[in-house]
């Protein structure tokens, strides 16, 4: 051992892979450069490179660290069970959606989650973690739980997309209101505020 300390780390991982995000959907998965990354946080190519090797390996830590977030927000939600608890959840998580400014950059992403197995693994993971919530909320009754789910889950992920066409206000506002739609009919004597 030569004595030499190694470099102190100046920014975390963390606070490089929010900044590839934020990159990323800015200039989709297939535009953005490790140069981009590297201007975005204040560091060279060089020690980008040396912490995560290549493009794909940076584009793939920055989905697995939202994958990791997505089961940090369910391993500390509510467990309980009802349609009050269901709609508490669903609302958060759709407000956690924003006003859709970057939601495109989103779309570049959901992309690459289908053409990539490694991505798309861990896209399924989130989408099975939501669809697993939204289903353990459910009361019992009228309506299978699986059922129901697949189709609360299926018009949150649908209404985002007619929103993405014809944007009609703020992108969470327009989906908790398909959301709620679909939740009067299925369960008409509750009232969903």
């Amino acid at each position: 051992m030569d004595g030499k300390m190694p470099r102190p780390k100046l920014h975390s991982d963390d606070t490089i892979l929010a900044a590839a995000q934020k990159v990323l959907l800015t200039k989709g998965p297939s535009s953005f450069t490790l140069s981009d990354v590297a201007h975005e946080v204040g560091i060279s190519r060089a020690a980008l490179i040396q912490r995560f090797t290549d493009k794909k390996t940076l584009h793939f830590k920055v989905m697995e660290r939202s994958t990791q977030e997505v089961r940090d927000y369910f391993a500390g939600a509510p467990k309980e069970t009802g349609l009050g608890p269901l709609w508490a959840m669903l609302t958060d998580l759709i407000d956690g959606m924003g006003a859709g400014d970057d939601f495109a950059g989103y779309l570049l992403l959901e992309w690459n989650d289908v053409v990539d197995a490694e991505l798309n693994r861990l896209a399924r993971e989130r989408n099975g973690m939501v669809l697993a919530a939204i289903r353990e909320r459910l009361p019992d009754g009228p309506h299978h739980p699986d059922m129901a789910a697949s189709l609360i889950q299926s018009v949150i992920q649908g209404a985002s997309m007619q929103w993405l066409i014809a944007k009609q206000g703020p992108l969470n506002t327009f989906v908790i209101d398909q959301t709620r739609r679909v939740l009067t009919v299925l369960y008409p004597a509750h009232h969903f505020d």
